[in-house]
């Protein structure tokens, strides 16, 4: 079963790094980069509506996904069209400065979602992430830049884990 729940998360994942870009066929009622799409909703969903134990890789898997697109998405400039956008009938920007913040926080809240939903592999989820995250970065955008954003974002759990340490001392 432990070994599923890999095989259930690496499936997930993939389909989660595409996942953000579905607003492209509903453009009727989504701008492309809907703050719908372009979050960790769908994970957060998926779990309230399943609610079992397989329930978790596949919410972890969508997690992660969807936290390396936004880690693409936030290397590209934010001009109107690359801005995170309200569905119909607003279809507003929420801004360049407010999408670079939401897709990052959204990018960083995907990383820790899968890690929290799947504990039992916290050495495993790491380099699934950065492997997919360099496999996305280099064929689908052609870039490194995305791996290096998904590097940075690996390493937060360790700068806090390195404050908290010192923290404790200290006091």
């Amino acid at each position: 079963m432990k070994h599923l729940h890999l095989v259930v998360f690496a499936l997930f994942l993939y389909l989660g790094l595409y996942w953000p870009d579905v607003d492209k066929q509903l453009m009727s009622l989504l701008h492309h980069r809907s703050i719908l799409t372009h979050s960790v909703l769908l994970p957060l969903f998926m779990m309230v509506l399943l609610r079992a134990n397989y329930s978790k890789p596949i919410a972890a898997g969508l997690s992660a996904g969807i936290s390396i697109h936004l880690a693409a998405s936030l290397i590209t400039p934010m001009s109107s069209y690359s801005q995170v956008y309200l569905p119909a009938p607003l279809s507003s920007s929420i801004g360049a400065t407010e999408s670079l913040i939401w897709l990052g926080l959204n990018a960083i809240a995907g990383y820790f979602l899968a890690l929290r939903l799947l504990k039992m592999h916290s050495k495993t989820i790491p380099f699934i992430y950065l492997l997919a995250a360099g496999g996305y970065g280099i064929y689908i955008k052609d870039d490194v830049r995305p791996w290096l954003v998904c590097f940075a974002i690996f390493l937060i759990p360790f700068t806090f884990d390195k404050v908290k340490s010192k923290l404790r001392r200290a006091a």
